[in-house]
């Protein structure tokens, strides 16, 4: 079955919308041939509109971009019901790899256009920034696969960084990488350390650390955590390594809230395009592209940033209390399980 293009009008929109979403040194032949599973010669035949898109392949390309389905011709959702998509995790290794995998590509994929921006409510800490950190990174994938997947192989284990393989640490690296590479604006309340270092304290006092001394370690990345995401503030980009003065700079905001967040919520957007991803099941999410959805929640987040503090690049004093808040948080745990 074939789409209905109105002598080609949807299908040249929905190919405009490919164009804005991938890089401008990116051929558009080659991503629909590379997705669509076509011949090149193909794919230029369905940019030119010679060729139809199908059902299935207007399916592909609006899932793969995230491009809402109104853009195809496809009527959105009527009243109060909207279309989300999320990716299935179970308790098998690969489920989770997939997972990290499929952040590590939207994330490339976002990086690589021209105009994009993430927009992140943070009730939790981002899980980017933890990433910057291997024995972080080691534990927040071992907490993940353990008391959330529930994964038989972790079961009877305490916490073991060499438990999660390399692969898992290079995708969840390269995820943090991509990331640098994507001007943000963040809003966290002094509330959004507070999963993490639960998470800690849970583990220590059910004996599942091996030692004192290695709960601690992670505690000291944590803290090393916050001093990186309190310089880029202070400088207003985000910047590789330890030092603020790279050639590679995007830009960072960040803003403290005084009014409860509730649950993560990211909008992204790349040129006319938005995506709103909702936190689902501790780390998961679940993601649409719905345009009265994404007017909705750009409207809030826009209000929640009207009604929270810069302490990007200005307002030091204030960004000086905050990070303070969030150093003593830590420190807190800290005292109590060296004591």
């Amino acid at each position: 079955m074939e789409i209905s293009t109105n002598k080609g009008a949807i299908q040249n929109k929905l190919i405009e919308q490919i164009k804005q979403s991938i890089s401008s040194n990116r051929s558009i032949a080659d991503e629909l041939a590379e997705l669509l599973n076509v011949s090149i010669d193909s794919a230029y035949r369905r940019i030119r509109g010679e060729t139809a898109l199908t059902i299935d392949e207007v399916s592909k390309i609006c899932n793969h971009y995230r491009i809402p389905f109104e853009y195809a011709g496809i009527p959105k959702e009527n009243g109060n019901s909207v279309i989300f998509n999320y990716n299935h995790l179970s308790d098998k290794n690969d489920s989770f790899k997939k997972y990290l995998n499929k952040i590590c590509y939207d994330l490339k994929r976002i990086k690589s256009t021209d105009s994009k921006e993430i927009i992140f409510a943070a009730e939790d800490a981002p899980l980017f920034h933890h990433f910057c950190f291997e024995k972080l990174t080691a534990f927040k994938l071992f907490y993940w696969s353990r008391s959330i997947l529930n994964n038989p192989n972790f079961e009877e284990k305490k916490f073991d960084e060499n438990a999660i393989s390399e692969e898992l640490k290079i995708i969840a690296k390269e995820i943090y990488e991509y990331y640098l590479q994507i001007p943000s604006t963040e809003i966290w309340t002094e509330d959004t350390l507070n999963t993490t270092l639960k998470q800690v304290e849970y583990y220590w006092d059910s004996g599942l650390f091996k030692s004192k001394e290695e709960v601690l370690i992670i505690l000291e990345e944590m803290v090393l955590m916050i001093k990186k995401i309190e310089v880029q503030a202070a400088q207003g980009y985000k910047f590789k390594g330890n030092n603020p003065n790279t050639s590679e700079k995007e830009k960072y905001k960040l803003y403290q809230s005084d009014l409860m967040i509730g649950n993560n919520c990211i909008l992204i957007k790349i040129a006319t395009t938005r995506n709103v991803y909702l936190s689902h099941n501790t780390f998961n999410a679940i993601v649409t592209t719905n345009s009265d959805f994404c007017d909705e929640t750009e409207n809030w987040l826009n209000n929640l940033i009207k009604k929270s503090i810069l302490i990007s690049g200005v307002s030091e004093k204030q960004r000086f209390r905050f990070f303070k808040i969030l150093y003593e948080k830590i420190e807190k745990v800290r005292n109590r399980i060296k004591n």
